[in-house]
């Protein structure tokens, strides 16, 4: 497509080929004439048709872990080492590496949103967007037959614990449940944004993906945003767009910004780099979901069991999840409850983990810069467990102790025996303190909402808060996260903010 249109020119430039900025460039391409400039830093395998998507990429069975950025960072200040925050280099994202959960969270969740400088992003305004997105993706729901025996277990215990079976756990008002997960997943292959949105537009001669580029900085003139200043093939390019839209996700795109001089002026010039628009929210308000991991060891009966379905049947490592309450819980649900299966390569030998994760979380932490340098990785501190009130602390802390009674019931004992000895309060605190780590949603570190507001970095239609022609369109811009994974809702924010981008 290279003859088509000038590449260092276009229309609407996308920086960021994951979950959200691969959506919106299919989207755009396939309802507007304008040139459409897709940059990926990593690499674009093209169609699926044409056969140069790896296996791994594909196979929904096994989390992907091919294509890295290799970043790392702080998850606790008990932790001596630093903590791998994964995130995908390649065409689609993360969508192309997770476990292929789709869910949309609470309707509490997206009704809060115009309440923190967001209008126009309630539910009933997102609800068409999520609908579409689910169509593309082509999520479904989970047959019976296809759930695995440990994933079984895990449902069973947590029914005789009280929680209630769910057969849709994205019912936007369901308070708790259990269950399997919707899945955006096809015939066994993760169906990724790249082959949702892209593979029907290639052909378009408005859309140009250029994949193994990284974007260095946007390129401003007179408060405009009139391009960006990237690397390929090691080589420095300048491409001028009328509107630029960062799609980096919320280690990404605020370490644009911020190379580009727009963000918190003290932080900036301590690094040497130009202000050219003071915008103190930049990178300041990181949020994910802490969670904890309980592991378990090999059961030789449930790796027979575990054999025998695999004989007429997959074994997706993650399949099942439960919504439930800790004790501090004032709506809906606090928690996800979620069981994993691990299969050695060299063995063959199953094990599992029940983690727990707080989907209501108070801490914050911030993205910032070591340098200048495009080629190192942002500083990323996701602040877990530093809410002043220890809120945080103890909802983890009551999910594991929830956890503990669905280990002492009889469907995981008769696979594993009895339970762990129980611990006391201060043992399990203990225990969230030096394990927690990340559910691998970032989010919030290029929040919407109101200009006046210190933490805000974009506005409702996805703007740049004055710096005209900038827009970000990814996680990073969440007011708040919601009560679920972040790829289906990252999907709809490109199916919600595509008319505006493209008007």
């Amino acid at each position: 497509m290279a003859d088509r249109f000038d590449q260092t020119r276009c229309d609407i430039l996308i920086c960021g080929g994951g979950t959200a900025g691969a959506a919106l460039a299919g989207i755009i391409a396939r309802d507007t004439d304008l040139q459409i400039v897709l940059l990926e830093a990593g690499p674009d395998y093209g169609a699926l048709a044409d056969g140069r998507w790896p296996a791994d990429v594909l196979n929904a069975a096994e989390i992907c872990r091919s294509h890295q950025w290799g970043y790392y960072g702080t998850a606790h200040v008990n932790h001596t080492e630093p903590t791998g925050y994964d995130r995908a280099r390649v065409i689609g994202g993360c969508s192309s590496h997770n476990g292929c959960v789709a869910l949309s969270g609470h309707r509490a969740d997206y009704d809060a949103w115009p309440s923190l400088g967001a209008p126009g992003w309630d539910w009933e305004s997102v609800a068409p967007a999520f609908a579409r997105a689910k169509q593309s993706l082509r999520v479904r729901h989970v047959a019976d037959e296809e759930i695995t025996p440990w994933q079984r277990t895990f449902v069973e215990a947590g029914i005789a614990s009280g929680i209630p079976w769910t057969d849709d756990l994205d019912d936007i008002d369901d308070p708790v449940g259990i269950g399997a997960s919707p899945v955006n997943i096809d015939d066994g292959r993760r169906w990724n944004t790249a082959l949702a949105y892209l593979d029907p537009v290639r052909d378009r001669p408005n859309l140009r993906v250029i994949g193994d580029c990284m974007v260095d900085r946007v390129i401003l003139n007179n408060g405009r945003a009139v391009g960006v200043e990237a690397i390929i093939d090691e080589q420095r390019q300048q491409i001028r767009a009328d509107r630029v839209v960062l799609a980096g996700g919320a280690y990404g795109s605020p370490a644009i910004m911020l190379r580009s001089g727009i963000g918190p002026a003290d932080e900036l010039e301590a690094l040497g780099i130009a202000v050219a628009h003071p915008l103190a929210g930049v990178g300041r308000a990181l949020v994910d979901h802490p969670a904890v991991t309980l592991r378990m060891g090999p059961s030789e009966q449930m790796q027979q069991q575990m054999a025998a379905f695999a004989s007429r049947g997959w074994l997706p490592e993650e399949q099942t999840l439960a919504k439930a309450q800790s004790q501090r819980c004032s709506e809906a649900f606090d928690l996800h409850l979620y069981a994993v299966s691990s299969r050695s390569p060299s063995t063959g030998i199953w094990r599992y983990s029940i983690c727990v994760a707080d989907v209501e979380p108070r801490s914050h932490g911030s993205v910032t810069l070591a340098s200048p340098n495009p080629a190192l990785p942002p500083v990323i501190d996701h602040g877990f467990l530093t809410d002043p009130d220890d809120h945080d602390l103890n909802v983890l802390a009551d999910g594991v102790e929830l956890v503990a009674r669905m280990m002492a019931t009889e469907p995981v004992a008769r696979s594993f025996g009895p339970s762990l000895d129980e611990l006391t309060r201060d043992d399990i605190l203990e225990f969230v303190r030096s394990d927690v780590g990340i559910y691998y949603h970032p989010a919030g570190s290029c929040r919407m909402g109101a200009a006046d507001d210190l933490l805000s970095v974009v506005g409702p239609n996805g703007a740049v808060h004055g710096v005209d022609g900038l827009y970000v369109c990814d996680a990073s811009i969440f007011p708040k996260i919601m009560r679920a994974n972040t790829n289906l809702p990252a999907a709809m924010l490109a199916e919600h903010l595509a008319p505006t981008i493209a008007e």
